[in-house]
């Protein structure tokens, strides 16, 4: 398939993440972006799996209204640690409590993606990873609350930045933990000749 061809396939993601889109750029696939607005929390007594699939179903639907014609990605990540979904936030208290929860545990990091095709067809799947923090003491979390990073994003941190200094072993996506499992994402787009 030449670059021309390439060109003329259209991919939207549907998302408001930028590390999700700095992701797909990696793809070398021309693509635009759509900022969905949706209430991303969890439903009463939902499951990480259910709630990623759902979430990213939602987004996926709401770019697919506006974007007939086009190939749709969205993806919804959530982090679950002693039986419970770590929510984003920009609380200060609640991100500094998040961050005592995963400290020196392992949690599971869920990346439930929709994927659209031009005719409507859609797909769903979930990627789980495995992360545990070593212990966090005061300073720690303290330092880590001062850089921002945390602000809205699952789990109250953010892999890719300052808190990948907390991580004693990864098992599973890197990328899945950041918002978007590349090898999915590259099968995906190659199965849809996206690539």
């Amino acid at each position: 398939m030449s670059f021309l061809d390439k060109q003329k396939k259209e991919l939207v993601l549907s998302s408001s993440s930028k590390n999700r889109k700095l992701i797909l750029e990696k793809t070398g696939v021309p693509f635009e972006v759509f900022t969905p607005d949706i209430c991303e929390f969890p439903l009463e007594k939902e499951d990480p799996i259910h709630m990623t699939k759902r979430l990213s179903f939602e987004k996926g639907l709401l770019a697919k209204k506006k974007f007939k014609k086009k190939f749709i990605i969205s993806a919804d990540t959530a982090v679950f640690s002693r039986k419970k979904i770590i929510n984003k936030t920009r609380d200060i208290a609640q991100a500094t409590l998040n961050l005592k929860i995963l400290s020196g545990r392992r949690h599971k990091v869920y990346t439930g993606i929709t994927f659209f095709t031009n005719s409507g067809k859609y797909y769903q799947y979930v990627c789980k990873s495995i992360v545990k923090f070593k212990l966090l003491d005061d300073k720690d979390i303290e330092n880590y609350i001062n850089t921002n990073e945390w602000k809205d994003c699952a789990g109250s941190y953010s892999i890719q930045g300052f808190a990948e200094s907390f991580v004693e072993l990864l098992s599973g996506s890197y990328s899945n933990v950041v918002g978007l499992p590349m090898h999915k994402i590259y099968n995906l787009l190659k199965s849809n000749k996206l690539i």
